[in-house]
């Protein structure tokens, strides 16, 4: 009658112990830059869906209804009201993107006249985290936006 385990019978549990840690350990990967992501592409989705809500044409004044200011120091304080902490470098192409009661996508323009409209596809936004980038573009008409993700080429 066998009463407790042997010496070689604990190593070898030990021994898978520590090959499935290891191997958790070593799938974990942080996704900073896919939340980071996330967390614009929503801020941009609710801009444009205030837009669609909001009829700006003919204002004498500008409003910042359906816009998001896509500076660096403007995303990190929406970002601290939020309570979430962004971990990804900003790099912004434009200060401010505007949505239009259509949806239509307007660059630096708080009133969204014809002459602000986006006509071709265009990056906007570029979010690094290491030796990968978030490229954002936005779409011409529709006011779409698009995520690209890739690694980062050095330059």
């Amino acid at each position: 009658m066998k009463e407790a385990f042997t010496l070689i019978e604990l190593i070898v549990v030990i021994v898978i112990i520590a090959i499935l840690a290891s191997l958790g350990m070593y799938s974990y990967k942080p996704h900073n830059l896919q939340n980071d992501s996330n967390y614009i592409y929503l801020k941009i989705l609710e801009a444009k869906y205030q837009g669609l809500n909001f009829d700006k044409y003919g204002l004498a004044n500008s409003s910042s209804i359906g816009c998001i200011d896509l500076r660096k120091s403007a995303i990190k304080n929406m970002a601290k009201k939020d309570r979430y902490t962004f971990k990804s470098q900003i790099e912004n192409f434009i200060d401010t993107l505007c949505f239009d009661s259509f949806g239509r996508a307007h660059i630096d323009d708080n009133r969204t006249l014809l002459a602000s409209l986006a006509h071709q596809k265009r990056l906007f936004l570029r979010l690094v985290y290491h030796n990968r980038q978030a490229l954002f573009f936005i779409l011409p008409q529709s006011g779409y936006s698009i995520i690209k993700y890739e690694k980062k080429v050095e330059k």
